[in-house]
């Protein structure tokens, strides 16, 4: 199986904004970069995984109309793409997946870079899980929303990332006739994106430290 794993990100200024009230610009900068770093080193961990590649950032593509994302996906020996003008997440990874089956991609798995405890364990627990042909959708932690899909890449539904996601994206894929799972984890469910999020995380951590 080859496996690509396609990471959009915003910006690392413009990322978040929604947050804006409760950290500064320079702090939210580093915020994403932060998440975006820690991603991609669960990615590249993730390598043990059998169905997953033996080098999983030479088949990753971060794609971004910012500059300083690329630099760091090139830096962390990710595939960087350019998306031009910011045309928004789906049509960036409409982008991405072209690229990778491009590459001779078969399955693809589509990874939000704003899940701050993403870890190497949650994504094999995923991989494990999944047979080659099915899919998942990764659920948020409301159960509206996708944090990531696991598909093959021969499923060619377009992408809808925003509000109420997680049904149009099983919706697409079973219309295609592949078994669908909405796929729950801790590690990939939470991500950050209100202030009451940050709050959460905040605390939590200081809690545990």
């Amino acid at each position: 199986m080859n496996t690509w794993i396609l990471v959009p990100v915003r910006g690392l200024a413009s990322g978040k904004s929604r947050l804006a009230a409760v950290v500064s610009a320079d702090e939210r900068r580093a915020l994403n970069a932060q998440m975006l770093d820690r991603t991609l080193e669960a990615i590249a961990q993730s390598g043990e995984a059998p169905e997953l590649p033996r080098n999983p950032l030479a088949q990753c593509i971060v794609v971004s109309a910012d500059a300083d994302v690329l630099d760091l996906a090139r830096l962390r020996g990710a595939q960087a793409l350019d998306e031009g003008r910011n045309t928004g997440l789906n049509a960036a990874l409409e982008l991405a997946r072209a690229k990778a089956n491009a590459q001779g991609a078969t399955r693809l798995l589509v990874l939000a870079a704003d899940i701050p405890e993403v870890d190497a364990a949650a994504l094999e627990r995923l991989d494990r899980a999944i047979p080659a042909n099915s899919a998942a959708v990764i659920s948020d932690k409301i159960g509206t929303g996708t944090n990531g899909l696991l598909l093959p890449a021969r499923a060619n539904i377009c992408f809808a990332f925003g509000v109420d996601s997680l049904v149009q994206h099983r919706t697409a894929l079973e219309a295609l006739g592949i078994d669908t799972r909405i796929w729950h984890d801790p590690a990939l469910a939470f991500d950050l994106d209100t202030a009451a999020d940050y709050a959460a995380w905040t605390s939590l951590h200081a809690t545990a430290h």
